[in-house]
């Protein structure tokens, strides 16, 4: 099965997809960007599954790249699959960090039958990675990487970048 790329230009949150991504930190805090709009619209039992997750992991901070999946609370989402996009010291990303983020975003929609997943451009919002050469490195990614996933949805809430983003495509 060949896997379809898409843009949806709007809220993470309102993206049609069976699972949605967000892009967080290493403690899974849902502070800000994709992470607050799910929280905010979700409720706060995503924020306390990311917790659960985390203690259950007996780490404190989950390594850049990691996808966690937790419930996506009152959103309409089967699930939630949190990707930590930037190194948890320095709070910067990677091409290599954004390419893991998808690999295992992909695994985990894989692991709970997944057929679409909507995802934020990584990495582009606190990180402040280049929009460009993140929407690249997912495509790259997207395009190799092995799934069953049948269609992932890119989420871009800007006019502008959406328009780069399907531009790429």
């Amino acid at each position: 099965m060949e896997l379809k790329i898409s843009v949806f230009h709007g809220d993470i949150a309102d993206a049609p997809a069976e699972v949605v991504c967000t892009s967080t930190n290493a403690r899974l805090t849902l502070m800000m960007g994709t992470g607050a709009a799910l929280r905010e619209r979700g409720g706060f039992e995503v924020l306390r599954a990311c917790e659960v997750a985390l203690a259950a992991s007996g780490r404190t901070q989950f390594p850049a790249g990691a996808a966690v999946v937790t419930t996506a609370g009152r959103l309409p989402f089967k699930a939630a699959i949190h990707c930590v996009a930037s190194d948890a010291s320095t709070h910067l990303s990677s091409e290599a960090i954004i390419a893991a983020c998808v690999r295992n975003a992909l695994a985990r929609a894989d692991e709970i039958g997944c057929a679409s997943l909507a995802m934020p451009v990584f990495a582009t919002g606190h990180a402040r990675f280049s929009f460009a050469k993140a929407v690249r490195a997912i495509v790259n990614t997207l395009t190799t990487a092995p799934t069953n996933v049948g269609s992932v949805i890119l989420a871009v809430p800007d006019g502008e970048k959406a328009a780069l983003a399907e531009a790429s495509l």
